[in-house]
């Protein structure tokens, strides 16, 4: 056999090898459209932990040449498209003037089917996924010393129309790069996936140190990873708290946290969290 009949029949190979990709991708869609007549009416929701456990099951089992960051791009393009099956999905994104950052995050997160809008301010995002004109919001991952912090807007209480944090960006995080990172809040509730994090909002009538909080935290079975503190007025503390484990709306760790306090701490409640992101090593 010549060499061109050698790289011919290469590439019949490879082109048999995309009818079969593709006749998957069909399958898998028809599968979709099947889930959704099943349930009766079209879902707004986004299922960041079901994405992120299935990413975290394919970066494992991936083996050979392809890079594993290419793997995760794929499936992000047919978790997108699937989302456009499933419901009129679309996004809200913090765009400050001349600064597309977290456009680009959340256009490579979502894909390029999905619509995204962006907002000047964080409220403006806020407000748009509260009210149901957008699906999902993208924000700035929360950052200590800032004098008003976006996430006070979510420390309303667990009402079920409150926007909570529900993932963060990027999933797949390049070992050699400090990238910008940022959160998605929704009207959905953060799913347990095994490995998560999540942000307790702890009240206060005066504040505590970190060596309290910290001390309370781990008697409480709750690993803090981050903590900042922030007080409006001398009558009230807030301090969000990132633990390191699933923290469900009215888990017996928050209210054993206020117990252990002597009443110091007057509330404490979850304002939601992420599966814990891909690394590439």
């Amino acid at each position: 056999m010549s060499e061109q009949d050698k790289l011919s029949s290469l590439r019949s190979q490879i082109d048999e090898i995309d009818n079969q990709l593709h006749d998957l991708l069909m399958k898998r869609a028809e599968v979709v459209q099947s889930i959704v007549q099943e349930k009766g009416k079209s879902s707004t929701s986004l299922n960041a932990g079901r994405e992120a456990q299935v990413l975290r099951y394919l970066v494992e089992r991936h083996d050979g040449i392809l890079p594993k960051s290419a793997i995760v791009r794929l499936w992000r393009e047919i978790f997108a498209s699937t989302l456009q099956l499933e419901s009129k999905f679309s996004v809200s994104v913090h765009v400050p003037e001349g600064d597309n950052t977290y456009y680009d995050l959340s256009r490579e997160h979502f894909g390029m089917e999905t619509p995204i809008s962006s907002r000047q301010t964080v409220m403006s995002v806020l407000r748009e996924v509260t009210d149901g004109a957008a699906t999902a919001g993208i924000l700035p991952l929360p950052q200590a010393g800032e004098g008003n912090p976006w996430w006070l807007s979510l420390a309303q209480g667990e009402g079920a129309t409150n926007a909570r944090i529900i993932a963060r960006l990027p999933f797949y995080q390049m070992s050699n790069t400090d990238g910008p990172e940022a959160v998605i809040v929704g009207l959905g509730t953060q799913e347990k996936t095994g490995h998560d994090r999540s942000y307790i909002v702890v009240e206060s009538a005066e504040p505590l140190s970190r060596s309290t909080l910290t001390s309370l935290l781990e008697k409480s079975s709750l690993k803090p990873v981050n903590i900042q503190i922030h007080t409006p007025d001398s009558s009230v503390c807030l301090q969000l708290i990132e633990v390191d484990d699933y923290v469900a709306p009215g888990d017996e760790r928050l209210a054993k946290l206020a117990e252990l306090s002597d009443q110091r701490i007057t509330h404490a409640w979850t304002i939601g969290g992420y599966a814990v992101p891909l690394m590439d090593a």
